[in-house]
C-alpha cells in the first residue's frame, strides 16, 4: 500500500488529475455555514452577550428555515430560541412565535425570556392554564393577542387541532412524495384521515386560527416519529 501511494504522488500530473477527480466526485458539496456576527439584537438586555456559537445558531434559525439546535446541555439553546423569535419578528420574518416546552418549564422559560428581552410582550401558560376548563380561554388569548411570543407546554400543543383541510393536504403531499409506496399509501389514505379526525383534540380554535407563523419546540426529540401520539 505504501508503495502504491508513493507511485500515485510521484507524478505531479497524475496526482493533480486524481485530486481533481476525487474532489469533483466526492468532495463537491459543502454544508452552508452561518455567521451571526452581524446581527443586531434590538431590545436585548445589554448586560447579556451571546457567544459566537449562539449568534451562528440564531442566524441559522433566521436564514436556514427549519433548524435543529443540537448543542449539548448548558450551551444556551433557550437564549437562542428566544433571540431567534425576537430578531425574526423585528426583521419581519414572522409576527407571532409559539415556543413549546415541557409542561413544567413554561414559567422558567418565561422568566428567561424576560431576562433576555425585558420589554417583550409574552404570554406564558401557567399550571392553571393546563386544566381542561381553562385551555379554551388560553387559546382565545393566543388567537386575539398581539404577543411577541407565547410559551405553552407540550401537552397543550398536542391538544390544538389542525384544520381538516390542512391535515388532508399534508397527507396528500406525503403520498405524492413517496412515489415508491404510492399504492400502499393510497390504500391507507382513508384510514389515516379517520385516525386524524378521531384523535383527541380540544374543541377550540384550530392551530391556523391562532395566528402563529413561527414554532419553536424545546426537547423536540419527544415528538420524533410520534404519528400515533401526535396525529
Amino acid at each position: 500500500m505504501q508503495k502504491f501511494k508513493e507511485w500515485i504522488f510521484a507524478d505531479k500530473s497524475r496526482r493533480d488529475d486524481l485530486v481533481e477527480t476525487y474532489n469533483r466526485q466526492f468532495n463537491s458539496s459543502r454544508p452552508r455555514e452561518y455567521d451571526g456576527s452581524h446581527l443586531n439584537f434590538v431590545g436585548m438586555n445589554p448586560e447579556i452577550t451571546l457567544r459566537q456559537h449562539q449568534l451562528n445558531a440564531v442566524a441559522r434559525c433566521l436564514y436556514g428555515g427549519n433548524t435543529l439546535l443540537a448543542h449539548e446541555v448548558g450551551a444556551g439553546k433557550t437564549f437562542e430560541m428566544i433571540a431567534a423569535a425576537m430578531e425574526g419578528k423585528r426583521l419581519g420574518l414572522h409576527s407571532k412565535s409559539l415556543i413549546c416546552v415541557p409542561n413544567h418549564l413554561t414559567e422558567q422559560i418565561g422568566s428567561d425570556f424576560i431576562k433576555l428581552y425585558p420589554n417583550a410582550n409574552i404570554l406564558v401558560a401557567t399550571k392553571k392554564d393546563f386544566e381542561k376548563e381553562n385551555r379554551r380561554a388560553l387559546m382565545a388569548k393566543i388567537a386575539t393577542g398581539n404577543y411577541d411570543a407565547i410559551i405553552i407546554g407540550h401537552s397543550q400543543l398536542e391538544k390544538i387541532p389542525l384544520s381538516q383541510e390542512r391535515q388532508q393536504q399534508y397527507i396528500r403531499e406525503q403520498i405524492e412524495e413517496t412515489v415508491r409506496n404510492i399504492e400502499e399509501l393510497k390504500a391507507m389514505n382513508g384510514e389515516r384521515f379517520q385516525k386524524l379526525l378521531d384523535s383527541p383534540k380540544d374543541d377550540t380554535v384550530t392551530f391556523e386560527e391562532l395566528g402563529i407563523d413561527k414554532l419553536f419546540v424545546d426537547e423536540a426529540h419527544l415528538f420524533k416519529n410520534c404519528t400515533k401520539r401526535c396525529a
